[in-house]
């Protein structure tokens, strides 16, 4: 399966994406049960942001991958290490 997704779900992952940014959990958690009732619709969901927030990371770097991967490598680390800590 290509990490493209239709437009559709293209669409419900920038609104996702967009529902994070306002932190607006309750169009979140709309979005969700609309595009992921099923196991196939969510993993298309999920692959769909992921495929976006690739574009929007890239894009807000600068479409620089090696200056990308340095940003996602340090919240790699961040995240590891407050999971250490908090047990989860």
């Amino acid at each position: 399966m290509p990490l493209i997704a239709d437009s559709e779900k293209s669409l419900a992952a920038a609104s996702l994406i967009r529902a994070g940014i306002c932190d607006d959990a309750d169009a979140g958690v709309l979005i969700l049960q609309q595009h992921g009732g099923t196991r196939d619709e969510l993993r298309e969901l999920t692959l769909a942001v992921t495929t976006l927030a690739v574009r929007v990371l890239l894009s807000a770097n600068g479409f620089n991958v090696a200056k990308t991967m340095k940003v996602i490598d340090q919240w790699i680390e961040q995240y590891g290490r407050e999971a250490a800590v908090s047990g989860d």
